[in-house]
């Protein structure tokens, strides 16, 4: 697979896997935007961090500000550590009218990660390359009206209902999705896995990193 055809499949799907073996990293990076935040993704019993554990994960999206997320795995689980991909705004799309309207008046919490970073960020934003998703459902505060409670409880059902596209990274495949579109997750690893991934977050221009 070339570059031009993992950026056709983001194109038209949202998301590609590939082999490392013929793509360069760099020159996709280059051509998608710039690395806002690259770190290892494996089991870390002192961390707090969910993905550091091994629980599952499920279907959401990362910081808004990652247009792009790219897993490189260079070590897998033996029996779980799948991925999983959903298309949210094809969900989006499929609730009635009065649904997408209060959606779209909501206000997730949001990490601060970068300088001038918001503690909350819309739901459902509408860009220049048209909506956008930012999603976890635990991520919702108090601060929903009842009407916006039960789109957000609805939408959260049709995300577990959805059957999503599950596969296991094998060593030196990547995996990219456009992060405004595709909510992702993963199931639970081993005990002690040894799985690693390294992730990259992409956005649209070079961002400063909050020291912790």
């Amino acid at each position: 697979m070339s570059i031009d055809e993992v950026l056709a499949e983001l194109e038209s799907q949202g998301w590609s896997r590939f082999s490392n073996a013929k793509i360069n990293l760099q020159e996709l990076f280059d051509r998608l935007g710039f690395i806002i935040m690259e770190n290892d993704v494996s089991i870390d019993k002192e961390s707090r961090s969910l993905v550091r554990s091994n629980k599952s994960l499920p279907p959401h999206t990362d910081h808004h500000l990652a247009h792009y997320i790219l897993w490189h795995c260079h070590r897998q689980d033996p029996q779980g550590g799948f991925s999983i991909v959903v298309d949210g705004l094809q969900i989006f799309q499929e609730m009635n009218e009065e649904e997408k309207t209060l959606l779209q008046g909501i206000d997730l919490m949001e990490h601060c990660v970068f300088k001038d970073d918001l503690h909350h960020h819309p739901m459902i934003q509408e860009s220049e390359n048209g909506l956008r998703i930012y999603y976890s459902f635990w991520m919702a505060d108090d601060n929903l009206s009842i009407e916006q409670k039960e789109a957000f409880e609805a939408f959260n059902t049709q995300v577990r209902e959805t059957e999503p596209i599950k596969f296991r990274l094998k060593p030196e495949e990547c995996l990219i999705i456009d992060n405004g579109r595709i909510l992702h997750g993963r199931s639970s690893l081993s005990t002690d896995s040894k799985r690693l991934l390294k992730r990259y977050w992409i956005g649209d221009s070079e961002l400063d990193i909050i020291k912790q």
